[in-house]
């Protein structure tokens, strides 16, 4: 029987980090200071950060929560940045993240807080 070497650390995920900001939401944090802290909670968790993008929405996308142009940014972004996981700072319905998880594609997550 062969011998297997696993290796003693798990390989390092990178996030990409995204944050939005609805009108008439009651937040008890800016949208700064509420990706400052996912960036604080990611860190924690062991990931890498490797980019982050924001954006104030005047109503959200039905399918997609973001604008068709923040989301081709991002797909961009995290192509570009060789990102893991997609980290929100909010919560997402189930079907924004079912329709941002096949617009990024099978082999990145999309997590929210």
């Amino acid at each position: 029987m062969k011998k297997v070497t696993l290796p003693t650390k798990l390989p390092t995920e990178r996030a990409f980090l995204v944050g939005f900001d609805l009108p008439n939401e009651d937040r008890l944090l800016t949208l700064e200071d509420s990706l400052e802290e996912l960036k604080q909670l990611a860190l924690t968790a062991g990931l890498v950060i490797v980019g982050e993008t924001s954006q104030h929405l005047k109503r959200p996308n039905p399918k997609t929560l973001l604008g068709s142009g923040k989301i081709h940014e991002i797909q961009s972004l995290v192509r570009e940045t060789v990102a893991d996981i997609v980290l929100f700072d909010d919560e997402l319905s189930p079907r924004h993240q079912r329709e941002l998880e096949q617009l990024f594609g099978d082999d990145v997550r999309v997590v929210d807080r």
